[in-house]
């Protein structure tokens, strides 16, 4: 797999009440967040169940630590730790009589050079989509996240890519998916969020695509998540640059 790009709707038969954490750090300043939840029923429209009372703990391998600060029922920030290229971190979660803890080490940054659009067939139609234009180092074991904003929305496509075939190589691969929600048009404001990401975190967006086979609405139970303990969700330490336009 080199690159997919996909909406993700998802349908799958419900496997109960279960942990669900997301949590981040970058290399750009603080505070960085991790979400604590409980995954709903799939016939239940979604919406945030923040589990609080967690202790949340998280250090990394130059001997910083921190007890994150809940600031609202199931969100818990940091207010010191700072997130920097090539450190290991370890989460560390406690809720009840449960336990999770997961580690995720933060890649070396792979310049985001610039973005820019372009015109393409799809299926049937000629679409305009957004190109990040960076050149992945020579070395296999790059991977990537693309987060995508137009007007302000992030839209609902999973863009992600590791360099197991475009190893050295500059990117020419397109953020398209099949949302008409999230078609560019002209005058569009389009922001691009590029995230470097290790192995692990890969691994979870591919197999969370994989898992998605229709609609609906909650996180499925078998995405191959980083978390130790039994929680559904990731925690992902990576680089985060931006760039945006105006489609033309």
């Amino acid at each position: 797999m080199v690159s997919c790009q996909k909406v993700i709707d998802l349908k799958v038969k419900d496997a109960g009440k279960r942990y669900v954490i997301e949590g981040n750090i970058t290399d750009q300043p603080g505070p960085y967040t991790v979400t604590i939840s409980q995954s709903t029923a799939f016939d239940v429209p979604y919406a945030f169940q923040g589990v609080g009372g967690a202790t949340v703990t998280i250090r990394d391998d130059a001997g910083n630590s921190e007890i994150l600060q809940e600031v609202e029922k199931g969100v818990y920030k940091t207010s010191t730790l700072s997130g920097v290229e090539g450190r290991t971190y370890a989460l560390r979660i406690s809720v009840g009589e449960k336990t999770f803890t997961s580690t995720s080490t933060m890649p070396h940054l792979v310049s985001f050079d610039s973005l820019y659009t372009r015109e393409q067939g799809y299926f049937t139609k000629t679409v305009k989509a957004a190109v990040p234009v960076f050149t992945d180092p020579k070395g296999q074991g790059n991977s990537y996240r693309f987060n995508q904003y137009i007007n302000g929305r992030l839209d609902k496509g999973l863009y992600y890519q590791n360099d197991d075939f475009t190893d050295g190589l500059t990117n020419s691969f397109a953020l398209l998916q099949e949302d008409p929600d999230s078609t560019l048009h002209t005058g569009d404001r389009v922001e691009v969020d590029m995230q470097c990401i290790d192995k692990a975190v890969y691994k979870y967006w591919f197999s969370l695509d994989e898992a998605s086979t229709g609609d609906g609405g909650t996180i499925p139970s078998n995405p191959v998540t980083n978390i130790q303990g039994g929680a559904l969700g990731f925690f992902s330490a990576h680089t985060s640059q931006r760039r945006s336009l105006i489609v033309k």
